[in-house]
């Protein structure tokens, strides 16, 4: 049983050490511009290892139709996926997508929403777009928004284990 274990354990080390090595050869191809090498591997991964910083990749190749064509529906699919994994930029950015009704509908208590989970992650450009929301919502909007609010930082807002002094940076926003 003891062998069993720990064959197990060499498998799981050895996946989890090429999906990293993955998404870092996908950085460096997205840095580098090879928008096509980056799809292609940010998409595995998203797909495969359910890997939240792929996805918000994936979702900003489609935003701005690098390597693939440009989809504001496939970008919103993708952010959301990203931002129920906890990722603040992910979370802005659906923000976005939901203030501007693109590939979903307008919604400002939506925006709202996202820019305030992506805020409780220190996010800088999600605390800025925070007013911008919450001015475009009557008193009963904001009442329920705010509910929505407390059950998504529940859910997709900084986690203890993430050490908050150490922002996660993502050069592309």
């Amino acid at each position: 049983m003891k062998q069993l274990n720990l064959f197990f354990l060499i498998i799981f080390l050895a996946f989890s050490t090429m999906a990293k090595a993955d998404f870092n050869d996908g950085v460096v191809a997205y840095v580098m511009g090879d928008y096509d090498k980056a799809f292609t591997t940010m998409q595995s991964l998203a797909e495969t290892s359910d890997h939240g910083f792929a996805q918000y990749y994936v979702g900003m190749m489609y935003l701005k139709g690098q390597g693939v064509e440009q989809d504001y529906k496939l970008a919103g699919e993708w952010f959301r996926k990203a931002s129920e994994k906890n990722i603040p930029q992910a979370q802005y950015k659906l923000g976005n997508l939901y203030f501007t009704g693109r590939g979903v509908p307008k919604d400002y208590e939506f925006a709202y929403v996202w820019y305030s989970v992506g805020a409780a992650h220190d996010h800088q450009l999600s605390k800025q777009s925070i007013d911008k929301a919450k001015d475009k919502l009557s008193n009963e909007e904001l009442t329920e928004a705010d509910k929505l609010i407390v059950s998504y930082t529940e859910k997709y807002g900084p986690k203890e284990d993430v050490d908050p002094s150490q922002p996660i940076n993502i050069s592309n926003e």
